[in-house]
């Protein structure tokens, strides 16, 4: 049955006013930061970066895998999620502080006899890959795809509501099938340039996706808010039925329970191959302070949540299954620090005020 027409959203000014406001004031507060420690503030502000750009990106493929599957359910979600996915080429912009201060980020930039020679000889050996202009040039070509894409599936998504013309849900359907080859690479890359390379020999081949699945639970659980947040309304809320919810949370349930195999699989793998390269990122992360970060993980990211979504009846009632989802998305934030936090400060648990103002 085709689903009553809706009055354009025309507010929202004001809320949207108070954001950039608090934005604004976030950024100057980080920028200050950087005249006391900018090493400590570039570390704040990758991590704000990295959990949007995360969220933004994992709506994106979500997005793709609806079309690609060409599943009907989700209809009434795909504006919330071409919204989310088109403000990748935002992000670029926002990039331009971390073009700006790599050498305070990743070793291989400028690297100093302080790393051991050891890491010297490994990040000699990376440097055709980890070099200035290849790493920038691949930026470039993350931003153009995520962008190009996003920004193709809400035009011809817009083209299609006001013309009616089936061509264009066509269209989105083999855009989201052809592109998620190119989602799911740039997706892998850009989490070992921006995010694994801030320390200088480790390496995992797990560790992309392993950030995509954390950023997918998270996608879903803006969908599940966003929904909630909207159900009072004449708008997107409205649509959602209970069925809506109830699919939206066995999905987040599917992938909390992915994230952790994903986590488990390369716990397992570094610990059985036990080398010293490899062995040092989990001595880090499972020592005093950084150890309970790790054991909030397991309870807080999985052990909870898994136990709360087995409820069906939960996942049907949209307030309970909201609370699950924004502590899901908490529980990210939590994630996305364990990740990258360590390489600014292993010997004790320390995050910088900046990654609140930059968040």
């Amino acid at each position: 049955m085709r689903p009553p027409a809706l009055p354009r959203f025309e507010g929202g000014q004001r809320l949207q006013a108070i954001s950039a406001g608090l934005g604004v004031l976030g950024l100057v507060a980080t920028a200050l930061g950087a005249l006391l420690d900018v090493r400590r503030a570039l570390f704040g502000y990758l991590f704000g970066f990295s959990y949007w750009l995360g969220l933004c990106l994992g709506a994106l493929l979500l997005l793709a895998i609806f079309h690609a599957t060409k599943a009907r359910w989700p209809v009434v979600l795909r504006r919330a999620l071409e919204v989310t996915a088109s403000t990748a080429p935002l992000f670029l912009l926002l990039f331009i502080p971390l073009a700006l201060g790599m050498r305070h980020l990743y070793p291989w930039v400028a690297p100093s006899l302080e790393l051991g020679e050891e890491a010297l000889h490994v990040l000699a050996h990376r440097r055709p890959y980890n070099n200035l202009p290849f790493f920038l040039a691949r930026a470039a070509l993350y931003f153009v795809t995520w962008g190009l894409v996003g920004h193709l599936l809400l035009r011809w998504s817009v083209r299609q509501d006001a013309t009616g013309d089936l061509r264009w849900t066509s269209w989105q359907r083999r855009l989201g099938g052809g592109a998620l080859p190119a989602l799911a690479l740039t997706f892998s890359f850009m989490t070992l340039d921006w995010m694994m390379s801030l320390e200088a020999t480790w390496q995992s081949t797990v560790y992309g996706i392993y950030v995509f699945s954390g950023a997918f639970v998270g996608a879903i659980a803006l969908m599940v808010v966003a929904g909630e947040a909207t159900r009072q309304t004449q708008h997107f809320g409205s649509l959602l039925s209970p069925g809506h919810y109830h699919r939206l949370g066995t999905l987040m349930f599917a992938f909390i329970c992915f994230w952790a195999y994903i986590a488990f699989a390369q716990l397992l793998l570094i610990w059985v191959a036990g080398l010293p390269a490899e062995v040092g990122w989990y001595r880090v992360r499972l020592r005093a302070g950084w150890g309970d970060v790790s054991l909030l993980l397991l309870l807080g990211h999985f052990v909870l949540p898994f136990g709360a979504l087995l409820s069906r009846e939960l996942k049907s009632r949209p307030r309970y299954l909201a609370i699950v989802a924004l502590w899901m998305l908490a529980m990210h934030a939590v994630d996305v620090a364990w990740l990258l936090f360590p390489a600014l400060s292993p010997e004790r648990l320390a995050v910088p005020w900046t990654a609140l103002t930059a968040w």
